[in-house]
């Protein structure tokens, strides 16, 4: 029972944020296939309620969706076609406006006005800078130059002291972030928000969290904190991307390969990394909790790769893991006092937010 339970929130989920992406549908239609689809799903894994959802919804989008058909015209050997009224009526396209025409890969064109279009040719400048004690006014001389991606690499670890220059200097740079960020490299790009390419940001929040795991480790709070902010500010970025491209039908950053349905997942994918990210801000370790703590890095670390390597055998093991950890918890806590097992609790909320990401690959 608490298994259907929790399908059907899973799947009211999936519903609740694939409906509120499309407003412009006729949802009488929508809910009854919906829910067609959820009763052939009661007895499946979230895996295949998502899969299944996904390809009634989709089948569906492409009967419900208005289709404007138009014949095509020859007009001096070449062929043409008209655009639908309101359309041009809405981007105030005229004779001799430009558009960018897409051919994608499902034989389908898209058709862009002009003043979302992004200039292809834009050359990316790139400069490496070795990692010393003058880098940063190197740094800076770069971006003031026009420099658009600059790497600083150092053969050996990058120290603290130097890393929190960098950081507190980018911060004060115009449309400047740190997009990747090791032990011995980081790369800083000049641009603003609507070039970072949506898949770039996602990957930037596992990072962010990864690194937040190692601080909070370390018991490094001060860059505990600054990731967590860098955290807030790339997931608020990556919201206006998703809602501008719900609402619009526009793709506001360079990356154009994703459909509604994968940026609904991409949203909700990321606001557990920032759950995740919140729950890690506020916890304190000490020795009785470390060991459950370390299987819990390892398992984000699991799902972080299953989704950079777009796994998806990876990412079925990962969503099957959370029952051993929650298992290992239950007898790691019968020792603790309340203190040390409020802090497992709280990496389990880590681990569910880990399966829900899981399940979203």
């Amino acid at each position: 029972m608490l298994l259907l339970i929790y399908k059907k929130t899973y799947f009211n989920a999936l519903y609740k944020e694939y409906k509120a992406s499309l407003r412009n549908l006729n949802f009488l239609a929508l809910e009854f296939h919906v829910f067609q689809a959820f009763s052939c799903c009661l007895n499946s894994s979230p895996f295949f309620i998502k899969q299944n959802f996904k390809v009634k919804y989709e089948f569906k989008l492409l009967q419900i969706m208005e289709l404007i058909y138009r014949r095509l015209q020859n007009l001096g050997g070449s062929l043409y076609v008209s655009l639908p009224k309101p359309w041009t009526k809405k981007y105030k396209l005229k004779e001799k406006s430009s558009v960018a025409l897409e051919v994608r890969s499902d034989g389908s064109i898209q058709i862009t006005p002009k003043i979302i279009q992004t200039n292809e040719s834009q050359k990316r400048d790139e400069i490496i800078l070795e990692s010393n004690s003058y880098v940063v006014w190197e740094l800076l001389k770069a971006s003031f130059d026009g420099q658009t991606k600059i790497v600083i690499v150092s053969d050996k670890e990058i120290n603290k002291s130097l890393r929190n220059d960098i950081r507190y200097y980018v911060d004060g740079l115009p449309n400047t972030e740190i997009t990747e960020e090791n032990k011995q490299r980081i790369v800083i790009q000049n641009f603003g928000y609507k070039k970072i390419p949506t898949k770039k940001l996602i990957q930037r929040l596992l990072y962010l969290v990864a690194n937040m795991f190692e601080d909070l480790k370390d018991e490094s709070f001060e860059d505990l904190n600054y990731n967590f902010e860098q955290l807030k500010k790339f997931y608020f970025i990556l919201v206006i991307h998703i809602r501008t491209y719900l609402r619009t039908g526009i793709y506001i950053s360079e990356d154009s390969d994703f459909t509604a349905l994968e940026a609904m997942d991409y949203r909700m994918f990321c606001e557990k990394i920032e759950e995740i990210g919140k729950i890690l801000k506020d916890l304190r370790l000490n020795e009785e909790v470390l060991d459950f703590y370390n299987k819990i890095q390892r398992y984000f670390s699991e799902v972080m790769g299953a989704f950079l390597k777009k796994d998806d055998k990876l990412a079925y093991y990962t969503w099957l893991k959370k029952g051993i950890l929650l298992e290992e918890a239950n007898l790691s806590m019968i020792d603790l006092t309340h203190e040390n097992k409020d802090k497992i609790k709280d990496m389990l909320n880590i681990a569910h937010c880990i399966k829900d990401m899981a399940a979203l690959i």
